[in-house]
């Protein structure tokens, strides 16, 4: 059911976002050079810890808000890259790659989701969005909850002090929201956000790719999760944890196949 729904438009993809961003996060370690940048991504679960935190957050925070109930074990492992499910620690990247999921103001139970992409080195975060070319209520809402937050726990986090560029300034993030396909089917979103990750992580324009080739692109990303999950399992195959400096390109014979 799960590659069944993957890609098939007539289902959501929901918390199939989380994987075919760690599959895409995969492709950048495995092959660093067809990507003109370094890079990571949250997931579902840091949006949900965002929203959580936000709750009780001004922008008088201090660090013993950070550090109050389970504020800093939520965030800061991410920050670091001791999280579990995003490995890759943001000192060592440019850019980080956030999904947002939007509950419909009628029904929480339909979603809409965006793309959020935070650039350390400009300190701006760029918005794609498959339905609306202009900024909107609830979108700007949650992207304003990055813009506020990210800052004040890069702060808490000592974060200049270990990024190569970031410097010492802790304002807010610029938001500007960028022209991209829109999606035509109602159920597109998390495919369309998996897509927009996809291209921008090796430098491509997103608006080169057609709204009509979303249900071939759900095929093919289903095919190739498919196909390289059967390989791992038949090579019992162990991935590389995903800290930097693993040496994903070896030539060994357990090396990853150049099809990921």
């Amino acid at each position: 059911m799960f590659f069944l729904e993957l890609s098939d438009s007539r289902f959501v993809l929901d918390d199939k976002i989380d994987i075919a961003l760690y599959y895409l996060r995969k492709k950048e370690c495995y092959h660093p050079r067809n990507h003109p940048f370094r890079c990571t991504t949250t997931d579902i679960l840091f949006y949900n810890y965002m929203v959580l935190v936000y709750k009780d957050f001004s922008e008088d925070a201090t660090d013993d808000f950070w550090c109050a109930g389970d504020n800093q074990l939520f965030l800061t492992p991410y920050v670091w890259g001791d999280s579990r499910r995003c490995g890759i620690a943001w000192t060592e990247v440019d850019k980080i790659f956030f999904p947002c999921r939007l509950p419909s103001e009628d029904d929480n139970a339909v979603t809409h989701f965006l793309l959020g992409v935070l650039d350390l080195n400009q300190k701006k975060i760029d918005v794609y969005d498959s339905i609306y070319s202009e900024p909107h209520e609830a979108g700007m809402n949650h992207m304003e909850m990055y813009a506020r937050m990210i800052p004040h726990l890069l702060k808490f986090s000592q974060f200049d002090k270990h990024h190569k560029s970031f410097g010492n300034a802790f304002n807010k993030f610029d938001i500007q929201w960028q022209r991209s396909p829109h999606q035509t089917g109602s159920t597109d979103c998390g495919a369309f956000l998996i897509k927009y990750v996809e291209l921008l992580m090796i430098g491509k324009d997103v608006e080169k790719f057609q709204p009509e080739e979303i249900k071939d692109f759900r095929k093919e990303l289903a095919a190739n999760l498919w196909a390289h999950g059967k390989w791992k399992r038949n090579s019992r195959y162990d991935t590389p944890p995903e800290n930097v400096g693993d040496d994903y390109e070896s030539e060994n014979e357990t090396c990853c196949p150049k099809e990921l």
